[in-house]
């Protein structure tokens, strides 16, 4: 039995293609497929900076929609296996991941009000 070769894969960016810095997604599943939007925010600081003493009440927030995804089961199943797989080796590098929810309140201790 002769050895089979493996077809050569091309790679070709869309020309769409692009970096987006993920500051959060939102989404959910359906029957045959998952659904994700991806969102990042910036600081709109403009309003808070245009007087002699910023403030910071005048803080906006613009979130951006970057992409909506549909993603099959399978490839959900495989997406979240990497993600924590990737996860893992990061916390063992740098340190736990702490998110917002597991975060301690800042102490109030000696702050008046």
């Amino acid at each position: 039995m002769s050895e089979r070769e493996e077809p050569k894969v091309e790679i070709v960016k869309d020309p769409n293609y692009r970096t987006i810095i993920v500051n959060g997604v939102i989404g959910g599943h359906r029957p045959g497929f998952f659904e994700v939007i991806i969102y990042s925010e910036e600081m709109i600081a403009e309003d808070t900076l245009a007087t002699l003493r910023p403030e910071p009440s005048k803080i906006r927030v613009r979130r951006i929609l970057q992409c909506r995804l549909i993603i099959d089961p399978v490839q959900a199943k495989s997406l979240a296996k990497w993600l924590i797989q990737h996860v893992l080796e990061y916390e063992k590098v740098f340190g736990k991941i702490t998110t917002p929810d597991e975060a301690k309140p800042p102490s109030t201790r000696g702050l008046s009000v």
